[in-house]
C-alpha cells in the first residue's frame, strides 16, 4: 500500500469524556446529519449488518444521490476507555475495501473535561491540503457540538 497517509488531531474540551463519547463519538454521523449538514440533503441511515456494535455496517445516503453514500463499519468500541474505531468502506469494480481507518479516543482531564484525539489512516493518496481540510472540518464539528452542549454560540469569542 504505497499511498498510505495518516494524520492525528487533538482538541481540548471542558466537557466530560463520557458525555463527549456517548453524544458525539458514538453518534458522530447522526450528529452531523442533525446539526451540521443541511436538512434539505435528506440524509438517511440504514443498518446493513449488525446491531450498532462491533462489526456493524451502516450506510449514510443522501436524497436523490446528491452526494456519494458513505458506508462504514464499526471496528471497535471500548466503553471504559472511551475509544471508538471505524473503517470507511469504498467499492471499486464490485470489490469492497477499507479506504480509511479512524480511531477516536478521549482522555479525561483533571479539570473534569477531556482531550479528544482522532487518528486517521488513509489507504489512498490524499494531499496535505486535504488533510488540513479534514482537520479543520473535524475541529468545526467539535466546536458545534460543544456549543450545543454548553448552549453557547460557536461564533462568540
Amino acid at each position: 500500500m504505497a499511498n498510505v497517509s495518516s494524520w492525528e488531531l487533538e482538541i481540548k474540551s471542558s466537557i466530560a469524556a463520557s458525555k463527549v463519547f456517548h453524544e458525539f463519538i458514538l453518534k458522530f454521523f447522526e450528529f452531523l446529519a442533525q446539526n451540521v449538514i443541511p436538512k434539505e440533503f435528506g440524509i438517511t441511515f440504514t443498518t446493513l449488518e449488525g446491531d450498532g456494535g462491533v462489526g456493524s455496517i451502516k450506510l449514510m445516503s443522501f436524497l436523490d444521490d446528491q452526494f456519494p453514500s458513505v458506508k462504514y463499519k464499526v471496528k471497535g468500541i471500548d466503553l471504559e476507555n472511551f475509544t471508538y474505531n471505524l473503517a470507511m468502506i469504498k467499492e471499486e469494480n464490485g470489490n469492497e475495501y477499507e479506504s480509511t481507518l479512524s480511531e477516536m479516543k478521549l482522555i479525561s482531564s483533571a479539570d473534569g473535561g477531556c482531550v479528544f484525539k482522532q487518528k486517521n489512516i488513509d489507504f489512498e493518496a490524499i494531499s496535505e491540503d486535504e488533510i488540513e481540510t479534514q482537520k479543520e472540518q473535524l475541529t468545526q464539528y467539535f466546536e458545534v457540538f460543544e456549543a450545543i452542549v454548553t448552549q453557547e454560540d460557536p461564533t462568540d469569542s
